[in-house]
């Protein structure tokens, strides 16, 4: 970043035009705050500003459309409101034309950043068929029925699924579709990536990928449930992206779960460090040290994070379940996903907690009757499915 260019700037104005302060304001990392809190410090006199700068891109936020007089109205309200005491005339200033046009410059960067950058590539999970599928960039299919599959991302851009080997057409430089791996109930993969990035996807779970990571950045895509071992690149940071969050790392190993169908997001750090926001431009990032959980309320739409013991949220990937006072009628909600068999509770079990190690090796019924001997209650079968009863 060059100090000096900036040293120069005089107005509001020439810091909005400028293309790396609006990448700051927009894409905030550790490096760039720590630049401009260090330039801030040193020029206290350009600190109202930037400061200004900052608040009038930021109150431009979620756009998209042309903007309208109303919306200009609203916005030069806030900014007129935030300087009255320092007894500027902003909203005199704002109301000229060229301003106009710069906001609608900025307006329209946000829509590229918000539309082209923030996308969710998945759609939901819930229509898998009973076979593990592969869909390639270049809309080649490899379907599969093992329940537990080994799928390779090869640098030259092949990908092997067990034994057999793919190979998807040439895509040119430009071409920004994705590789996409779906795992129904009842099945699981490990997955290598071309960087050497190690990842177990749980059952009922879709990852989406580049076949090769071209930019100065590693992004993937998840709906469902993977456990990560990066791999350590800190000229191309790693990032796992939700519906909902977007998980920052360098090199880490870390737990996601992110289903549809449940109320919260979580992530799990067992080495490492990641940062995480909510997938929505200019949200605030919360840290993660080893042995610390996140966790997202889609209905708040809040973020809290907290002590946990790890292996209650990673055990499943070496073949088992451990649980510490959980709701059963939770316990049941995985079971299903991992069985790929509908398990119907009565009303007020989620009333009674389970604790203890199930291993997920044992046919459903033997589980699901441990859990019935440890909690009292009663186990049916029928057609299939399972019912639980007090």
């Amino acid at each position: 970043m060059n100090a000096e260019k900036f040293n120069n700037y005089q107005i509001t104005e020439d810091f909005i035009l400028d293309k790396e302060f609006t990448h700051w304001v927009l894409h905030p990392s550790e490096e760039l705050d720590l630049f401009w809190k260090s330039f801030i410090n040193e020029h206290r006199d350009k600190e109202h500003q930037i400061r200004q700068a900052i608040l009038i891109i930021k109150s431009m936020q979620a756009s998209g459309q042309e903007i309208s007089q109303a919306r200009l109205d609203v916005l030069f309200q806030k900014i007129k409101a935030s300087d009255e005491k320092s007894g500027l005339n902003w909203f005199s200033i704002l109301k000229y034309a060229a301003t106009i046009t710069i906001f609608v410059a900025i307006s329209s960067l946000i829509y590229t950043s918000v539309y082209n950058k923030n996308q969710f590539p998945i759609g939901a999970a819930n229509d898998m068929s009973a076979k593990g599928k592969l869909i390639l960039a270049d809309g080649s299919t490899k379907e599969f029925e093992t329940d537990q599959t080994l799928i390779k991302q090869t640098s030259s851009g092949t990908v092997i699924v067990d034994s057999d080997t793919i190979i998807g057409a040439k895509l040119n430089q430009t071409d920004k579709r994705l590789n996409q791996i779906i795992i129904p109930y009842g099945k699981r993969s490990d997955i290598v990536l071309a960087d050497g990035t190690h990842i177990w996807l749980n059952s009922g779970s879709q990852l989406s990928y580049p076949s090769e990571f071209k930019t100065d950045s590693r992004e993937v895509y998840l709906s469902g449930e993977a456990f990560f071992e990066v791999k350590a690149n800190p000229d191309k940071p790693f990032y796992v992206i939700t519906k909902d969050i977007k998980i920052k790392v360098l090199g880490t190993i870390f737990n996601v779960s992110s289903y549809t169908n449940d109320s919260t997001v979580q992530t799990v750090l067992l080495k490492g460090k990641i940062s995480a926001r909510k997938n929505k431009l200019l949200a605030s990032t919360v840290d993660l040290v080893p042995n610390e959980r996140l966790t997202y309320d889609k209905a708040n739409e809040s973020l809290s994070k907290d002590k946990v013991d790890v292996q209650l949220y990673s055990s499943w990937v070496n073949g088992y379940l451990l649980f510490e006072n959980m709701p059963i009628t939770k316990v049941y909600m995985k079971l299903e996903r991992y069985y790929n068999h509908k398990i119907v509770a009565e009303d007020g079990l989620d009333k009674i907690t389970f604790s203890g190690k199930l291993d997920l090796k044992d046919n459903i019924k033997d589980v699901l009757e441990n859990i019935a001997f440890a909690s009292s209650v009663k186990v049916q079968e029928n057609n299939d499915s399972f019912f639980i009863k007090k």
